[in-house]
């Protein structure tokens, strides 16, 4: 089994800066995996791991100018493709989608995506 990583950066506007942003990721290709979600500058202190849906993250004002780091990881686990795709949701903001994808080489690998999302 081997590591394939990764480093991404997206900005994203916020819409309206009194509402809260959410975030939910979407594992996609039939693979499995998990997040780890935290801000950039708050010494690695995690607001969401495993699973991510609908993980409130803060209002606008909040996140203005602030670096959200997340750390997802994909297991290769569709004997059909070695594709892997992770789709990142935010709700007030645009782009609303980031979506990253890429490939294994082989069948139980792993993929980590390491992607900062910075808020303007």
């Amino acid at each position: 089994m081997a590591i394939k990583s990764k480093k991404e950066a997206a900005a994203l506007n916020i819409v309206d800066q009194a509402l809260d942003v959410i975030l939910t990721i979407t594992i996609g290709n039939a693979q499995i995996g998990g997040s780890v979600v935290y801000f950039k500058d708050a010494a690695g202190n995690i607001i969401g791991k495993g699973d991510i849906s609908k993980l409130s993250i803060g209002s606008g004002n909040q996140l203005k100018g602030h670096v959200l780091s997340i750390d997802t990881n994909i297991l290769d686990s569709n004997p059909s493709s070695l594709g892997v795709v992770a789709n990142y949701y935010f709700t007030n903001c645009t782009p609303p989608s980031t979506m990253f994808h890429d490939s294994l080489d082989n069948p139980g690998d792993i993929f980590n995506y390491h992607i900062e999302f910075s808020f303007l």
